[in-house]
């Protein structure tokens, strides 16, 4: 009697862990915390004769990269385009934004891609100081859209939202 006592609690228990984690994986966004305090700017430098479009596409590239820089996911997201904040599942991008380089130095822009007057792409430099041996430089290109009137970063890695634009 006590085995079928205990075999009916097991599957019980299991039942418990099936029914949580089918509920949990259907909670695809949940609110990021609030933001917290303002970390230091990131260094950009321009390459000789680039032009920014124009100053708030200037201003949210620094401050979207400065909160990446610092780890502040809650702070990054707000900068992230309504359909990528619209797909992403918070767990993922916070994480993504978690693992961050603390070792970023400062970001060298060297071209910006027009694609079309609403969408952006960036070319930049991350520059790197690592623990052991000479500084490196990790080459991203950045897409920006600008909704009326603001522009908005657009999450391009395959892990977190598929290309960025809703493709996988």
């Amino acid at each position: 009697m006590n085995r079928f006592i205990l075999f009916g609690h097991r599957i019980l228990c299991c039942m418990f862990v099936v029914i949580g984690l089918m509920m949990g994986c259907g909670v695809k966004n949940v609110q990021p915390p609030t933001a917290v305090a303002a970390p230091q700017p990131i260094t950009i430098e321009i390459k000789e004769g680039f032009q920014w479009p124009d100053n708030d596409l200037q201003k949210r590239f620094q401050q979207y990269w400065t909160l990446r820089k610092a780890g502040d996911s809650t702070g990054a997201f707000e900068f992230e385009a309504p359909h990528v904040r619209e797909m992403v599942i918070w767990g993922r991008y916070d994480g993504f934004c978690k693992a961050v380089r603390s070792d970023w130095t400062s970001i060298r822009v060297e071209k910006i891609n027009k694609i079309t007057e609403q969408l952006i792409e960036v070319d930049f430099n991350m520059l790197i100081n690592p623990k052991y041996g000479t500084s490196a430089e990790v080459f991203y290109r950045d897409s920006w859209l600008l909704i009326p009137g603001q522009w908005y970063h657009v999450l391009k890695d395959p892990f977190v939202t598929g290309d960025g634009f809703g493709r996988k």
